[in-house]
């Protein structure tokens, strides 16, 4: 393989590597947003949304270029293939903290907010996985994927308690109904952050050993 498609290889995983950063940083700002009720910090989470959609577009035309004008090995070609896959996750990752961010911009007009103790312990899984996601890819270490799929259970626990008990308080106290509702919402997205990881963490398996794990819950 040339010399220039090694260097350009060795850019694009450079370049998923600094979008998954980012990434973080917007989990990190949204969910702090929701500890605080922070507006001014929701929105500048939702502001810094336009900068990952450009780099999302910017990776993956990167990368089809890559497979339409060098036809790499297999080793390669999975590599090119999995950096698309990731680089969408990574993509609706930042979309589930902006989703996070716009109910803070409801909860910021409640003076008494306080956020359930399951759903900071959720929001403090969620980033936890996250980091542990973005070094397995830049790692590509195999142990740390199956440890972020295990953590995916962790993470379900947590939402689903957290439905639950909002519900029983929905029912109780109507007059909070927004903000339990919120509360739910905000879950649901931090679930579907830990999913996206999940996902990340099989494609890092399948760049290391080949298989697919997807469905087998081989952890």
């Amino acid at each position: 393989m040339s010399r220039t498609f090694i260097e350009q290889l060795a850019e694009l995983k450079d370049k998923l590597a600094r979008m998954s950063a980012m990434v973080q940083q917007l989990v990190e700002k949204a969910v702090e947003s929701v500890y605080t009720a922070d507006g001014v910090l929701a929105r500048a989470t939702i502001a810094s949304d336009g900068r990952i959609n450009d780099e999302e577009v910017r990776i993956e035309q990167q990368a089809i270029g890559l497979l339409a004008l060098h036809q790499p090995a297999a080793s390669d070609l999975r590599l090119i293939t999995t950096v698309i896959k990731i680089n969408n996750d990574l993509e609706r990752i930042a979309d589930c903290a902006v989703n996070v961010a716009q109910r803070v911009i409801m909860l910021e007009h409640i003076g008494d907010y306080e956020v359930p103790a399951d759903l900071k312990l959720m929001g403090n899984t969620v980033i936890s996985m996250l980091r542990d996601t973005v070094k397995a890819f830049n790692l590509i270490d195999e142990s740390i994927a199956r440890h972020v799929l295990r953590s995916d259970d962790v993470v379900d626990a947590l939402y689903h308690q957290i439905v639950q008990d909002m519900l029983v308080l929905m029912e109780s106290e109507r007059e909070h109904a927004q903000t339990n509702l919120a509360n739910i919402m905000i879950g649901k997205n931090l679930e579907r952050i830990a999913d996206h990881c999940t996902n990340i963490a099989e494609d890092v398996i399948y760049i290391y050993t080949g298989r697919i794990v997807r469905h087998l819950h081989a952890v």
